[in-house]
Parts: C-alpha cells; structure tokens; sequence
C-alpha cells in the first residue's frame, strides 16, 4: 500500500468509556464485585473511528458536542494526544455522554450509554467549509446524535458526496430494537452512502431480509455503493451489489472490547484509500481491530505496528 493523502472527517459521538476488566460469568441477582481499577478511556464510535484514522497517519478532524465538565477533557486530551482535530460544540447544560462497558472474560460485552451533550449536535454545525476539505466523511454514533437522526445525517452525506467526498456511516446497534420509522431513517441515508459498515444483525435490520448476504445486496440496491460486515470471530465480508470477498479474523486474548468495529472500520477506510483491493483492505482491517480488542492501554495502532502484525501471523 502507498501512502494516503485523504482527508477524513468523523462526525458523531464524543462519549467517554468507563470499561470493567474480563469479568468472569456471576448470575443475575444481587452481586458484589472488585476489580484492581475501571479504566477510563476516549470513546464512541466516530471518536473512536477519529482517532484510529489519525493513528494510522491520516489527516483526521472530528466534529462532536461534550459538556463543559471534566470528561470533556478526557475527549480533549485523547485528541491532542492522537495528534487529531477536535472542533468541538459546547453543551452548557447536559454533560458528556459517557457508557458503562461490562466485558465479560469469556467474550462480549454490555454497554449502557448516556448520550448527554451528544443529544446537542446540529446538522447546522456541520459547516460547508468542513465538508469541502474533506476526502472522506465517516458519519457513526447514529443514534446518540439525536438531532442528526434521519435527514440531518441524509443531508449531511448528501451534501459530502455534492462537494466530491466519499463517505461512510455505521449506525451499530439500534437500542430501541430496530422499529421500523427507525429502520426507515437509515435507509433514507444510503443513497449518499459510499460504504456501508455494520455487524450481522445490523446488516438484517437495515436490509430487512433473514439472510445477511441478502440483506447486504439490499442495501446496496437502496444505493450504499457496498457494505463491509463485521463478523467477530469469524472476521469480516465484503458486499458489492454482485460480489462478495471474506477475510478471516485473528486471534487475540480479549481485553478490549469495546470500539473493535471502529477501529477496524478506520483500517479499512485507510487501505482502500491507500491503494488496497478488497482482500487485502479487509485483513489490514481485521489486524487494525484485533490489535485493538488485545490492548486497552494502546487502542489506537499505527499502520507499522498493523504490518508487523500481520507479518507474524500470516507467515
């Protein structure tokens, strides 16, 4: 792969992760836990996207609403930290979203968000002058971003690709269970979809067929240019309205969990516009994401750190 020279724009959730270890399983009920330390890291899924893009060595700028307390500066110092822009809004009232992540030691996780000052995030903060400068705009947090639910996100990626952009939206998981006026705002927004990224029941609900493959086409055929599924343990497909390419997964020791899928949708984002085909886009992504569910202490890997890794395993 060469080098890029695109310029990414992430727009959505700034929320703040507070993360258990592995816990091992307790039964429902009453129960009482110790842990050595909860760890307090950047989170969200287009934050997380913003900073795994800029560790990669793309130019990236996030745009995100926090409140005026001190988790804001936990988002800050991630972003200085990571050598990203952060144009961050100012919520004066609500407070930065945050989200309890409980990871479980035999795999997955539950993830319990408060959106907060997320909930204050206008379509009209996102201003030409943004869009115009970016190569690529990747719009997540879907659903924490409440404001931009529905037309404001259409709108948002109508008006990139207008100004010559490539985009992609990953809405994840719906957590008020896929109704369908729910279901309808995310199909509203794939005619100015580039890329499609989404888990398998993500992919179900959105394409509404049983079948993922079926749904994936779907979505293509309602006008995302392609869709990329993530599938855990089993890695990760590529869908294009006839033809479809899989990668497998890498084995790590979990330890993170929480932000795999957007950390693995920077890496494939950073192939492709390097130059990557799909199969090779697809494994630099999956190494990009399993470096990342193995540390929490260094979420963010660069793109040396992802070839010598993949260096290791596919010898």
């Amino acid at each position: 792969m060469g080098e890029a020279t695109l310029r990414v724009l992430a727009i959505g959730d700034a929320i703040v992760d507070v993360v258990t270890p592995p816990l091992p399983a307790f039964a429902a009920g009453d129960a009482q836990l110790e842990v050595p330390l909860h760890s307090i890291l950047p989170g969200g899924n287009a934050t997380n996207f913003a900073l795994a893009t800029a560790a990669l060595g793309i130019p990236t700028t996030f745009l995100g609403c926090v409140g005026s307390d001190s988790f804001a500066d936990v988002i800050r110092r991630a972003f200085a930290a990571g050598r990203a822009v952060a144009r961050l809004r100012i919520d004066p009232v609500r407070p930065t979203g945050t989200t309890v992540a409980v990871t479980w030691a035999r795999g997955g996780r539950a993830l319990i968000t408060a959106p907060g000052a997320n909930a204050g995030l206008r379509a009209s903060d996102v201003a030409d002058e943004a869009l115009a400068s970016a190569g690529h705009v990747h719009r997540a947090g879907f659903w924490w971003t409440t404001r931009l639910i529905d037309r404001g996100s259409a709108g948002i990626l109508r008006r990139a690709r207008g100004f010559g952009a490539t985009t992609s939206l990953d809405v994840s998981t719906d957590p008020r269970g896929w109704p369908p006026s729910r279901v309808d705002a995310v199909r509203r927004c794939l005619p100015h979809v580039s890329t499609f990224f989404g888990n398998e029941v993500e992919v179900r609900a959105v394409g509404r067929r049983p079948r993922t493959l079926d749904s994936a086409r779907a979505i293509c055929g309602l006008g995302a240019g392609e869709v990329v599924v993530h599938r855990g343990a089993q890695g990760a497909t590529w869908v294009g309205s006839d033809d479809s390419a899989s990668s497998p997964a890498f084995r790590v020791t979990e330890d993170n969990p929480t932000g795999c899928g957007d950390v693995f949708n920077a890496g494939f984002i950073a192939a492709r516009s390097r130059g990557a085909g799909i199969s090779e886009a697809l494994s630099f992504a999956n190494a990009c994401g399993a470096l990342h569910l193995a540390n929490r202490a260094r979420p963010y890997p660069r793109s040396r750190e992802v070839r010598a890794f993949q260096g290791t395993r596919l010898r």
